[in-house]
């Protein structure tokens, strides 16, 4: 070990130094935990106000999001519920509705979040694509 610091330059010396600091101060805030007295950087906590600003769409709003939804949110999600019911049943039998006019309508008013991935793929018969090009369409892993 002697050999190795006599090989380092004094700027390599301080930073292992500092490093060595760094270290040891994150040990014992860790030892420490959340008791009285104990300093947490603001974005160790969870509590930190920039988890608390995104919306359930991962939009970053500049203010604290209201705690509590108001009734015009509350009717959005209700009718969004009332719509999920409807396309999961039009989506069972999609057969029979594809063709009909009853699809265009729903598709205007709005597709739930939840069943947009599903929905487009029924639009865009997706199996009946990779059916007809076997072999196209393979699916390669991704790690």
């Amino acid at each position: 070990m002697a050999n190795i610091d006599e090989n380092l330059s004094i700027e390599e010396k301080v930073l292992f130094s500092r490093a060595a600091s760094e270290r040891a101060e994150i040990v014992s805030k860790y030892d420490k935990g959340r008791e009285d007295g104990a300093e947490i950087d603001p974005w160790e906590d969870p509590g930190f106000e920039v988890y608390h600003v995104t919306d359930r769409y991962g939009f970053i709003h500049d203010h604290q999001l209201p705690k509590s939804q108001g009734p015009a949110e509350a009717k959005a999600k209700e009718r969004e519920r009332e719509r999920t019911q409807k396309w999961l049943k039009m989506t069972k039998n999609w057969d029979k509705y594809l063709k009909t006019d009853k699809v265009e309508r729903r598709i205007y008013k709005g597709v739930p979040l939840s069943l947009r991935g599903s929905v487009w793929s029924l639009l865009l018969c997706v199996e009946e694509t990779r059916k007809k090009n076997k072999g196209v369409y393979e699916v390669d892993e991704l790690c």
